[in-house]
């Protein structure tokens, strides 16, 4: 069931407020733009911006294990005509990137078809966070730009913000990004407050080889007997595709052979394929250790993560917060958050 601060955001947005919603990672964000989808009446749907494919697959799997018919629509996915025609018609939720959303291809399919505009009942824009972090300059500009699809919903279509890092700089960007002001507004900020993780910084000690530091929540004793389930669910994060291969070569040089499968990587560069292969392996517990860049740094909804840890300093504390927020997704569960940074940070 939801809580009193997501049913609340719910009702106003099916009310047409627009929404700026700030509440820690775990907390549940996700249920608003389903709740809408799923309240908004026969024949509507949510438009959800989203940054990361493997986030927008994550949450459409979540969404389609609730019963909402949802779909995500990228550049790998856009050459299937029945997919246009299932956002046209029937999808009561889609999953997108800011590129998608102003591309030519949506302009002419479905921002054109005015059939498709009156099915809209909210737009969302998850971890909006990123119209800051990545909007400026040459990397995903289209952040920024983001206003220009009131032109095609009008003014009467809700944009709703929703993140779990927002200073006062962000919030004021979102506001200018977003157009938000010329209707009615309606924020809530939840806070920040996870008691179920521990959070731990420290120097780092082995620089040259930087997850040997890491090894110490492994167990104790390793053996040809030992079971997958005895290595705890990690996310380790790394600045760069190659020292995630590093890390992933160290581990598995240090397992016996019937556990090397169960550490994994997770960057960019890899095919979308693999990506979805390492996901499904964490969820269902085949692989232990992942491995990642910030490409791993958002929207992991996998409930039993037990340790988040950076390795090196990140560009900032939101950064931190995100990967941090991996772990202990599960409110009855335990998260350990750690942080091991150069010694000239202390």
């Amino acid at each position: 069931e939801p809580d009193e601060w997501q049913a609340h955001l719910i009702h106003r947005v099916l009310q047409g407020y627009d929404g700026i919603c700030v509440a820690a990672t775990g907390l549940g964000k996700s249920l608003i733009f389903e709740g809408v989808a799923k309240l908004a009446g026969k024949g509507k749907v949510a438009l959800v911006v989203c940054p990361l494919k493997a986030l927008e697959r994550d949450q459409v799997e979540h969404a389609r294990r609730k019963g909402i018919d949802a779909i995500m629509i990228n550049e790998d996915t856009e050459k299937d005509a029945h997919l246009w025609e299932q956002m046209r018609t029937t999808a009561q939720m889609v999953y997108l990137s800011p590129e998608m959303a102003l591309s030519e291809s949506f302009r002419n399919k479905l921002w054109k078809d005015s059939k498709f505009r009156s099915r809209l009942a909210a737009v969302f824009i998850d971890e909006a966070h990123c119209i800051d972090d990545w909007g400026e300059d040459d990397f995903r500009p289209l952040y920024r730009q983001l206003d220009s699809l009131r032109g095609y919903t009008g003014m009467e279509v809700p944009f709703v913000a929703c993140t779990a890092t927002c200073k006062t700089s962000t919030f004021d960007l979102l506001w200018k990004t977003l157009a938000f002001g010329n209707r009615p507004v309606w924020g809530i900020d939840v806070g920040a407050e996870r008691p179920n993780l521990f959070f731990h910084t420290r120097i780092l000690e082995n620089t040259h080889n930087p997850v040997l530091d890491a090894l110490n929540i492994l167990p104790t004793t390793i053996t040809s007997d030992t079971h997958r389930e005895d290595i705890p669910k990690c996310l380790f994060y790394f600045k760069s595709e190659g020292a995630c291969r590093e890390a992933v070569q160290t581990l598995r040089k240090v397992l016996p052979e019937h556990l090397r499968d169960s550490v994994y990587p997770f960057s960019s560069d890899m095919s979308e394929t693999a990506k979805e292969k390492c996901w499904k392996g964490l969820g269902d517990g085949s692989i232990r250790i992942v491995c990642a860049t910030d490409a791993a740094g958002m929207g992991c909804s996998i409930p039993d993560v037990e340790y988040s840890i950076i390795f090196d300093l990140p560009q900032g504390l939101s950064v931190v917060a995100q990967r941090w927020g991996r772990a202990g997704r599960a409110r009855d569960s335990l998260g350990v958050c750690i942080l091991l940074v150069p010694s000239w940070a202390f």
